[in-house]
């Protein structure tokens, strides 16, 4: 389904109060000593498990930056691998790695993506092993290849092995669903939002962008933040947002 200009008005607010508990729980059990709760209620593990490690590993970037950028993402997404093909990378190197900006990586596995579910769960797998991002990138550098294919889960391991990670602890993460917990909190809370495209962006946690959005408008987008001229509760919805469509 594909957001109208009505619809992103109206969902703003809420939207944004929801995704701000989202980010909350998200990250709380990255801080040490700290703990987050899953969709259920129910408390996470320390910050030394496999949640923790995992949740803490989608986080980068400069803690505590001026600006903070959340990516709702899906792995199998084509307009999420265009993002990835056309922006991440240059904002990347323009902003999260000179310490502007905190990237912050956020699920949401639409249901017609078969394989989604089991890639995010190797990203977050590989992230419990500090290794997030680099799966993050080979994901979508691949996605044409995985997607649709019965063998996925063993592309995925693949990867892993690529990536040097320990074999049997990667697949233990796998097989038993470790970080399902933090991938369906994060699915439920930015549905529960009204989010049900992707990639859609949060900037500094009151500006949305929908799409598979350019450098140019994501920049333009913190550099008005950098320089304190985002509105509060403003919405800017890029050109083209991406349906929640294969």
């Amino acid at each position: 389904m594909t957001h109208g200009p009505a619809r992103r008005a109206r969902l703003t607010i809420p939207l944004l109060a929801a995704l701000t508990a989202l980010l909350a729980a998200a990250s709380a059990c990255a801080q040490p000593g700290g703990g987050a709760a899953n969709a259920s209620g129910r408390a996470l593990p320390s910050p030394d498990s496999v949640l923790a490690r995992a949740s803490r590993s989608r986080e980068k970037g400069t803690a505590g930056a001026r600006v903070s950028v959340v990516e709702i993402s899906d792995f199998q997404c084509p307009y999420c691998r265009q993002f990835f093909e056309t922006t991440y990378r240059r904002f990347d190197s323009a902003y999260v790695k000179t310490g502007k900006v905190q990237m912050i990586y956020i699920h949401l596995p639409l249901p017609m993506h078969t394989q989604a579910f089991g890639a995010a769960e190797a990203a977050m797998c590989a992230g419990a092993q500090g290794k997030f991002w680099e799966m993050h990138d080979r994901l979508f550098a691949t996605q044409r290849e995985w997607s649709g294919q019965a063998d996925a889960a063993q592309r995925f391991a693949r990867m892993a092995l690529a990536l040097s990670l320990d074999p049997a602890a990667y697949r233990d993460c796998v097989d038993n669903d470790r970080t399902a917990p933090l991938i369906l909190n994060d699915a439920m809370q930015a549905t529960g939002a009204g989010v049900n495209g992707t990639p859609a962006f949060i900037v500094n946690r009151n500006q949305m962008m929908n799409g598979a959005v350019t450098y140019e408008q994501l920049s333009a987008a913190v550099e008005a933040a950098l320089s304190g001229q985002t509105p509060p509760g403003a919405a800017t919805p890029a050109p083209n947002p991406a349906p929640a469509r294969p």
